[in-house]
């Protein structure tokens, strides 16, 4: 099956153990990709992290792991970039994809004009709460639906941009204040949200809860959690950016341009 949709697979070299899995997971799956190196937070000096990402902002203090994680995916794509393609497919490696992926690649055609970032991921486990407007589209033939997102829902670990989502994701750089999901899909915190407008896939194509892998950034992170007036100065400076898309958000709801819908991540979908 031909694939007009590269695909990148971000992979730490001393994690081989992922990437053989993943390699095995994508070549059942139908889907050719190439393995980007990651920024491992055990050997990264602190420049190199200050170049792409501040080590604070809204969220709080942000430990190497989150920043490592970010720097390993401008790494993507700076490689999507050099290719000639439209689009490009962005992996985690503890990634599992759904059974049709192979024929969302096919063709980038489906992809809602104006849309700079596609979420194929559902993030985390169980049915999560998103505000979604209309479908705008399905995935090809798949019989999943495309939604403009109204509401953050996090997860970097199966997304695509355009060309041009690459170019304002990787202009963000020095600048970045958040890690890498929250840039792409958090209209709280993110400044480029708008200018993304991400559309989510429903129900999602990816997860990344199937596997029982030890998270590498687990370790590194996180930063150490604040006590006192400084933690208390940063849970109202968190609830300050959650309220700041609230009138936006209602008035959507109120207009019925929007609603609240549950999310959820299908292997594969009925009749498949």
């Amino acid at each position: 099956m031909s694939q007009a949709i590269p695909v990148f697979v971000i992979n730490l070299a001393r994690r081989t153990d992922r990437l053989e899995r993943v390699a095995d997971h994508l070549s059942a799956r139908g889907v050719s990709w190439q393995r980007v190196e990651a920024c491992d937070a055990r050997a990264v000096t602190p420049e190199v992290l200050d170049r792409v990402i501040t080590p604070g902002g809204p969220l709080g203090d942000l430990g190497f792991g989150d920043r490592a994680c970010t720097v390993s995916h401008t790494y993507a794509w700076e490689a999507f970039l050099a290719t000639d393609a439209r689009y490009g497919l962005f992996l985690e490696d503890d990634v599992y994809l759904s059974a049709d992926i192979a024929a969302a690649l096919v063709s980038d055609a489906w992809i809602p004009k104006g849309t700079k970032a596609v979420k194929l991921e559902k993030f985390g486990s169980g049915v999560s709460r998103v505000l979604l407007g209309p479908a705008i589209g399905t995935v090809g033939d798949t019989g999943r639906q495309l939604h403009r997102m109204q509401s953050r829902h996090v997860g970097g670990g199966a997304y695509i941009l355009s060309r041009e989502g690459a170019e304002i994701a990787l202009g963000a750089r020095g600048r970045m204040h958040v890690p890498v999901d929250h840039l792409l899909f958090n209209d709280t915190v993110s400044p480029i949200f708008r200018r993304l407008q991400p559309v989510i896939v429903q129900p999602a194509m990816a997860t990344q809860r199937h596997y029982e892998y030890n998270s590498d950034i687990a370790s590194f992170g996180k930063a150490a959690r604040p006590t006192g007036w400084k933690l208390k100065k940063r849970k109202i400076k968190r609830g300050l950016y959650e309220i700041s898309q609230a009138h936006r958000q209602l008035f959507a709801l109120l207009t019925r341009k929007a609603k609240v819908t549950d999310i959820f991540w299908q292997e594969t979908m009925s009749g498949s």
